[in-house]
């Protein structure tokens, strides 16, 4: 093997993953980061091997950082050609008017499941799925064992359940006209 594939051949062992992750942040696709970077080394392997490099690694990285800045340039000419004129009959994906209603009709229900809960219960439930303070956290700020504090959420989550089955229930069955 002559003295200039051996400094390739060394030059990938040592570099080969640095290139490829520094091409990979600059791309955001690591199948494109392997592409380019085995262009890169086949461009540098293809260089006359009685040309002087003074630094074989910056120059291999400025090699790749050239192909980096030739790709994102081929994939912005290919968006504009394939992107077209923006059309209005896209469909949008913001919730309409219904969904919306129907969300804020589901947020209300569940804000009164948890004013009904008993104080200390609803004060226990807030603290863990508001504040998002652990067992241990809201047995030691209210004094009580975080077994206490598991049956208190479990009896809230069976309560709102409760509550919120007796208002669709009743929503349902109420008068009709």
């Amino acid at each position: 093997m002559s003295s200039w594939n051996t400094q390739i051949a060394r030059l990938f062992a040592e570099h080969k993953k640095a290139l490829e992750a520094f091409v990979a942040r600059r791309t955001g696709n690591a199948q494109v980061a392997a592409d380019l970077t085995q262009e890169s080394f086949l461009r540098l392997a293809r260089l006359p091997a009685d040309k002087k490099i003074d630094n074989l690694p910056a120059f291999l990285f400025t090699i790749a950082s050239n192909l980096v800045r030739d790709h994102q340039r081929q994939v912005i000419r290919r968006e504009r050609l394939d992107g077209g004129e923006p059309s209005e009959a896209l469909a949008c994906n913001a919730p309409g008017a219904e969904e919306q209603l129907w969300v804020e009709q589901e947020q209300a229900l569940m804000h009164q499941a948890i004013e009904s809960l008993p104080e200390a219960t609803r004060h226990i439930f807030l603290l863990y799925h508001v504040d998002e303070c652990s067992y241990r956290e809201i047995g030691e700020r209210l004094k009580i064992s975080p077994r206490s504090v598991e049956y208190q959420l479990r009896r809230a989550l069976i309560d709102c359940r409760a509550f919120i089955k007796a208002r669709l229930l009743s929503d349902t069955s109420g008068p009709s006209r």
